[in-house]
């Protein structure tokens, strides 16, 4: 239904042609463009990077990202978890392991998808992720020499994958006086039991080469990303990426001292819950274009991310968005939905809610004019 409060506000409280890209770029329309066109960039509100600027420098010869643990280090240091209270500053002037992996979905622009998009593969991600970071640099190393993103399987290919996963941990190799770590980014298949913990099967790669994870380190992420371990979210068809801060032990195994795991539809785009993977695939479905925004390593709650974070925008009209209510009656939660539907109240021409206890509202293409005139006057 339609609330007054809202022009254009769709509520439920019942229980691949290329895009043409213009030639400039002009301040204040990024959010306007086709999400895969080079010049698509959210609402500097829209992302938490903005909170971490200090940490990702932007010059004409690349990307430098400041991340908050050493990829070298000595023996006699100890294995920290990545995370404020072992690194202060993260969030800020340094980034985290979730901090790395949103900025890598975010400027790869796999937090977006267009109507005119076809389903998304490992592969299509795998090729948007390299070109990422092409030219950039993570702790002043070239982040293709510390991050291995698994590549896309092919039978003809799997020797020369399984070689290059090998190569790259030959170069974590310890010796006497340091220790050398780095990233593996990968979607998670299956985790199996190990003699001292768990080992955590990536999709696209041979089950030869998985990443060992403590018990601990692994009872932790479950914690930390409850919803992504979710039976539910495995029956919304959600997936599970993955970002290991890896060393190489003794043996020669990648070995997990911390990681960031991520929800996400079946088309790779970023979800908090699962009730948000099947709303990314309802709104493919209705043939909308959308961006998910991400937080980086900013808390749910805080000042970046309370008010102005919706669970999507529609980029296919202005001032559109989209949210999923859950946890009903906690007072918290209601307090933070009062302050973020003022907030829609006074910037959104157009919201999409759905509370979760209810149906999903009935998602409709955007009208051909949507873009050419204001989005009050759109009919839902």
């Amino acid at each position: 239904m339609l609330n007054a409060r809202f022009p254009s506000r769709l509520t439920t409280t019942t229980g691949s042609s290329e895009p043409q890209q213009e030639s400039r770029y002009r301040t204040g329309e990024g959010p306007r463009h086709d999400p895969r066109c080079t010049f698509h960039r959210l609402d500097p509100e829209m992302t938490g990077r903005g909170a971490c600027e200090a940490a990702i420098r932007e010059t004409d010869a690349g990307v430098s990202i400041r991340f908050a643990a050493p990829l070298v280090s000595k023996p006699s240091e100890p294995r920290q978890a990545v995370d404020e209270s072992a690194y202060p500053g993260l969030g800020r002037r340094s980034l985290g392991l979730l901090g790395l992996l949103h900025f890598l979905w975010e400027g790869a622009k796999l937090s977006a998808w267009s109507a005119s998009s076809r389903s998304r593969s490992w592969a299509t991600v795998a090729r948007a992720l390299t070109d990422q970071t092409s030219g950039c640099t993570i702790s002043r190393q070239p982040a293709e020499s510390v991050l291995y993103v698994v590549p896309p399987y092919r039978a003809e290919l799997a020797e020369a994958n399984l070689a290059g996963f090998d190569a790259f941990m030959g170069t974590l190799r310890a010796d006497r006086t340091q220790i050398r770590r780095g990233f593996v980014l990968g979607e998670l298949k299956a985790v199996h039991p190990s003699k001292f913990g768990v080992r955590y099967q990536l999709a696209q790669q041979s089950p030869q080469r998985q990443v060992f994870v403590g018990e601990r380190l692994d009872a932790k992420l479950r914690r930390s990303y409850r919803n992504a371990f979710s039976e539910a979210a495995a029956e919304a068809g959600g997936r599970r990426v993955v970002l290991f801060y890896i060393e190489r032990s003794s043996g020669g195994f990648a070995t997990a001292v911390d990681a960031a795991v991520m929800l996400t539809s079946g088309d790779y785009i970023p979800a908090d819950s699962s009730y948000e993977v099947r709303m990314a695939d309802a709104l493919a479905a209705a043939g909308r274009s959308y961006v998910k925004p991400l937080a980086f390593d900013g808390a749910s709650g805080d000042a970046v991310t309370s008010a102005v974070f919706p669970d999507f925008v529609l980029i296919d009209q202005p001032n559109a968005y989209v949210e999923v209510w859950g946890l009903p009656g906690r007072e918290s939660y209601e307090r933070r939905k009062a302050e973020k539907l003022a907030h829609y109240q006074r910037t959104a021409s157009t919201l999409v809610e759905w509370i979760v206890t209810g149906p999903m509202p009935v998602l409709e293409q955007a009208s051909p004019a949507s873009s050419a005139r204001p989005a009050w006057a759109i009919a839902h």
